[in-house]
């Protein structure tokens, strides 16, 4: 910006602060109990990035997937969810 554009800054006011180095490796995923999962930040699901509404939009719409195919067997469900999730959990 400086370069390109003559960009001049006289103070910095306020400090930008990523999540990315207070997520650790491993956190826990609470998908849910019983007949209740648990989507988004609520079960664990955090970007690492610090964007949270494509987290909680994945894993909500596997949550629904899975209570769809699964209705009359909540562990079913919970389990289908858990396989569903792998890879964002694994991305996180």
């Amino acid at each position: 910006m400086e370069e390109q554009h003559h960009l001049r800054i006289d103070r910095q006011t306020k400090s930008e602060k990523w999540l990315m180095p207070h997520i650790r490796p491993g956190c826990r995923v609470d998908y849910g109990v019983g007949r209740v999962l648990f989507a988004g930040e609520v079960a664990g699901f955090l970007n690492p990035m610090g964007e949270g509404i494509s987290a909680g939009m994945e894993s909500g719409y596997f949550a629904a997937s899975a209570i769809m195919e699964h209705f009359d067997n909540p562990q079913m469900a919970c389990e289908a969810y858990r396989q569903n999730t792998e890879n964002l959990k694994s991305y996180m």
